[in-house]
């Protein structure tokens, strides 16, 4: 429960958590009302707020270094870290930073807005990384001060965002948190002596990551740039050991039954929650009390140690006497379990695997369609 003191204006507001819902569902909530206010969202430290005037983004602020504007202003070559730090002494209460780059003719009024306008687009492409963090859209009268007009529309926006955010997740799949990293005979610019030195004992992404300043899609864009370049080195892991099953993607090739893929992500799903240690009493709830519709289809059905069920008994169950009606109500029977094995699951497993979960299943929702 989160109670609020009201601001003056406010009409209403919009709250949840980035495990239930993605940020493009938040965004389409502004902009499907044109709504004005402010977004907030939040996950430990970080803390990024995104103002909105009639559905289209207006401004930013964040709690991260790296998504401040003099920052931006040193990444686009507007400004040198000496400058920067001159120019951070002389700021006050009354005095702001741009205030004081444009006073002391550090940096043009054409160039502060411009990297205001870049800073903002950042931030707001940044909000598409995040997996996990809780949020809150205020409803309110547009702000009046602190405006850009950004070049292109906030859809636009939502569309890079959602891009960004996949190529994120990709590229946190191709280097995952434990891969180790060693620096290598290719060497590093300068200006990154400090990861250099990080990397040459070896590293794990994770503790690379901790030491590099920037957001996620910047970080593993840089490590593959490294990578490729030969800077950093993938250390070479410990052969797996041998498992009893062969990996899904090895499964989902030889099975051409749309019935079995279903089966076998029900079963990805159950195993997931088993190896995270959960309780897997949601799926056999599932079958004690199917959704309304569906009682006469899971008759008798049981759920096996690995997380499938017995296909052929539900075949039996709906059988009506029409080949083509028969596998139709069966593959609908199915798809119902596997949508609520992944609605169920996502509160108990890591956000990152929902996702690979969820994803599995649309392709295959895609696949037969």
């Amino acid at each position: 429960m989160v109670l609020l003191r009201e601001p003056p204006g406010l009409i209403g507001f919009f709250a949840g958590n980035l495990g239930s819902l993605f940020m493009e569902d938040v965004f389409s909530y502004v902009l499907s009302g044109i709504r004005s206010g402010q977004l907030i969202v939040q996950h430990g430290t970080l803390r990024r707020t995104v103002s909105f005037r009639d559905g289209q983004v207006v401004f930013v602020t964040s709690s991260e270094k790296y998504e401040r504007l003099g920052a931006a202003l040193v990444q686009l070559g507007l400004l040198t870290p000496d400058q920067l730090t001159k120019a951070v002494g002389k700021v006050k209460p009354t005095r702001r930073i741009g205030q004081v780059l444009t006073e002391e003719g550090m940096v043009s009024e054409a160039n502060l807005y411009n990297a205001m306008t870049f800073l903002v687009r950042e931030v707001v492409l940044n909000l598409f990384e995040m997996m996990e963090g809780s949020f809150i859209f205020m409803e309110a009268p547009p702000p009046l001060g602190d405006i850009v007009k950004l070049p292109e529309r906030t859809k636009e926006l939502v569309i890079q965002g959602i891009k960004r955010g996949e190529a994120t997740n990709r590229l946190r799949r191709h280097f995952p948190d434990e891969l180790r990293l060693v620096a290598g005979a290719g060497g590093f610019p300068p200006g990154e002596e400090a990861l250099a030195t990080k990397a040459k004992q070896g590293v794990t992404v994770k503790d690379l990551r901790a030491a590099y300043e920037g957001s996620l899609h910047s970080f593993f864009t840089w490590v593959e740039e490294r990578v490729r370049g030969g800077s950093l080195v993938v250390e070479p892991a410990a052969a797996p050991p041998k498992k009893s099953q062969p990996p899904a993607e090895v499964l989902a090739s030889e099975i051409t039954s749309p019935e079995e893929r279903y089966n076998l992500l029900l079963a990805l799903v159950y195993r997931a929650v088993v190896e995270v240690g959960k309780d897997v009493s949601m799926f056999h709830s599932f079958l004690k009390s199917p959704p309304q519709g569906l009682e006469e289809a899971y008759a008798s059905v049981l759920i096996d140690k690995e997380g499938r069920v017995d296909v052929e008994q539900i075949r039996r169950n709906v059988a009506s006497g029409d080949e083509a009606l028969t596998r139709a109500l069966t593959l609908e029977a199915l798809d119902a379990f596997v949508s609520y094995a992944l609605f169920s699951a996502q509160n108990v497993l890591p956000n990152y695997l929902a996702e690979q979960l969820f994803l599995t299943y649309r392709a295959l929702q895609e696949g037969l369609t």
